[in-house]
């Protein structure tokens, strides 16, 4: 793949197939305890992310890193974050779910600048960087060419904890499902954005997500011809907890039945 960060990108493909032979000689093989209340943690995480950190470590001792497990916080003085769901998935993955991944972003001064989202049962690695475009095992992707919601297939990314949040998300759910091909709930933000990208999904929408579950998959959809936004619209900062994706030809359309959902349009 062209580009600046080729270098890069290599590196993130090897640690995402490492970290993935990891998982998948794991996968039903482990149990699963809870973080809090049905927030899941097995030993393939930890073991995935520990082998990702050193690895980086080895290759790239001036990086700093963010990732979901063993509350590792990052050097904000360093230009270099790698941003890591060693296992984005983890309830379908210790339920015998086959729906689950790797997630490896890199930042650089503030930008995104390479995303891999690698699935270890299908050998599916979706990849980018930035100014480089995305691929799907070295294909290049794009976004679907869908251009109304009532020909779209949509992802929803809802929160393990549904009931303090039940009424805002049964008002998304219901703008969504209406007039439209239907609603998916996979279990895998990382996931989602990857098929987003290549044409699979044609808008994904959450409310409850953390910087090292999108990292990659933002990177995935905008070079592949995407547009992201948070769920109302307004800018989006991958700090915050919501989301809407789409392919970018019925994003306004998107938006709008969004906020519809939310109450406010």
């Amino acid at each position: 793949m062209p580009g600046t960060y080729a270098e890069e990108l290599k590196f993130a493909e090897s640690l995402a197939h490492a970290a993935g032979e990891v998982l998948r000689d794991a996968f039903g093989k482990v149990s699963a305890r809870e973080k809090g209340p049905s927030d899941l943690v097995t030993e393939a995480d930890t073991a995935s992310q520990r082998l990702i950190a050193s690895m980086i470590a080895e290759r790239y001792p001036e990086h700093t890193l963010l990732a979901e497990e063993d509350n590792v916080v990052p050097d904000p003085s360093r230009p270099w974050k790698w941003i890591v769901d060693p296992l984005d998935g983890t309830i379908n993955f210790a339920h015998g779910f086959p729906f689950w991944c790797v997630s490896i972003g890199l930042e650089h001064a503030g930008k995104m600048v390479v995303g891999v989202v690698f699935d270890p049962l299908t050998n599916t690695c979706y990849s980018a960087s930035l100014g480089g475009g995305a691929t799907r095992n070295g294909q290049p992707i794009r976004v679907s060419n869908v251009s109304a919601l009532r020909s779209s297939l949509i992802s929803a990314g809802l929160p393990t904890q549904f009931k303090k949040d039940a009424e805002r998300q049964l008002g998304l759910f219901r703008a969504f499902s209406t007039e439209t091909h239907s609603v998916r709930r996979t279990g895998s933000t990382a996931l989602n954005l990857g098929l987003l990208a290549a044409g699979g999904f044609d808008v994904y929408y959450t409310t409850s997500v953390h910087p090292w579950d999108v990292a990659a998959g933002l990177l995935l959809v905008t070079e592949a011809g995407g547009t992201i936004c948070a769920i109302d619209g307004m800018p989006y900062s991958i700090d915050q907890p919501t989301l809407l994706a789409t392919n970018g030809h019925l994003h306004g359309e998107a938006v709008m039945r969004a906020r519809q959902g939310l109450g406010k349009g």
